[in-house]
């Protein structure tokens, strides 16, 4: 909704109907200080017609309402989180109706998140706020999403945590199954997520283009868009012989069985802790190798983003910190005698 003058010198408010099309409205003057005065209260009796046509629901069946559809669309971890969010919202809450809450008051929980658990709590839990609210939109029970007023909170920087390559060397030192090899090796040379290696099949495999295709069928992607991984010459050799002995549709197993994500996380810590090296590497760190190995020896932050699936190039910007010889090299530059 906006204000806007006309050739004929009198202001008029452009806003949308319910239906989505953009309609006018003559406020009948010229003077703009009245004009804003008509627009004012154009929107609050816009608003109070929108608020009685909104269906009255409480929060705790609203939330209850919500994860049965985050059920549908989201990762299994993904909904397991949004439940930890849902029961931080009833228990700060209790039972009250999903309308009585205002900017103001969601304003105020999250900040008691921020300071009584974390600024990345309080991040992730604003993220699925807004998504609830979007979705309480479209499901009649809102008219307006208040997470959109809400600053964002700041977050400290984190340097990722990585193998360097004496650490992953003795890690593979220290690895005595075959099966636990090729998944951490492949990982290295793919960047994939944990979950996207868990369930990656045959069938997403391409030998002969060297690619593998991430299509949302097996699992759902972070950024949910489909991805084509091209397969350097140590993944495609894993692959490969894999392939040989292939015993189901899953391309990593461990003792002929599907790896599950608990067990693998699990199982890699206790190979990290045999090669003694940092006890904070974890699977993850896997991810943060692959990309910053690549950083390291050249590779563009634009392809190393596309290659990790990230939906912001300035999510992939964190590995730029790593790379100090470059800013060594620019300094000298400048040297003086």
């Amino acid at each position: 909704m906006f204000l806007s003058k006309n050739p004929n010198g009198k202001y008029y408010i452009y806003y949308e109907k319910p239906n989505g099309k953009r309609t006018s409205i003559s406020t009948k003057t010229k003077l703009k200080n009245e004009a804003l005065k008509f627009l004012t209260n154009f929107e609050n009796e816009q608003k109070l017609r929108a608020q009685e046509k909104v269906i009255s629901i409480s929060l705790k069946n609203l939330l209850f309402e919500y994860l049965k559809y985050s059920e549908t669309i989201h990762s299994k971890n993904t909904t397991l989180s949004i439940k930890s969010t849902v029961n931080s919202l009833n228990n700060y809450f209790g039972e009250i109706d999903f309308h009585s809450i205002d900017k103001n008051k969601l304003s105020v929980y999250l900040q008691s998140r921020f300071r009584n658990q974390s600024p990345y709590v309080s991040k992730r839990e604003k993220a699925y706020l807004s998504g609830i609210y979007n979705w309480a939109i479209s499901n009649g029970y809102a008219t307006e999403n208040f997470c959109k007023g809400i600053k964002n909170f700041r977050l400290p920087e984190k340097q990722p945590l990585y193998f360097n390559q004496d650490e992953f060397d003795k890690l593979i030192k220290s690895v005595k199954s075959e099966d636990l090899k090729d998944i951490i090796l492949f990982a290295v040379n793919s960047g994939l997520r944990q979950m996207e290696l868990l369930t990656l099949q045959w069938n997403q495999i391409d030998f002969k283009n060297r690619f593998l295709i991430l299509d949302n069928r097996q699992h759902l992607t972070k950024s949910k868009k489909i991805r084509a991984i091209p397969l350097n010459l140590t993944a495609l050799q894993v692959l490969t012989d894999r392939e040989m002995n292939k015993i189901n549709s899953y391309v990593f197993n461990y003792n002929a069985a599907p790896l599950k994500q608990d067990f693998m996380s699990k199982k890699f810590r206790k190979l990290v802790k045999a090669a003694k090296i940092n006890p904070e590497l974890n699977f993850h760190s896997l991810r943060h190798t692959f990309a910053t190995w690549l950083i390291q020896k050249g590779a563009s932050i634009y392809e190393v983003s596309k290659l990790l699936g990230h939906s912001d190039l300035r999510i992939t910007e964190i590995y730029t910190h790593l790379q100090p010889e470059d800013l060594r090299n620019s300094i000298d530059l400048l040297n003086t005698k």
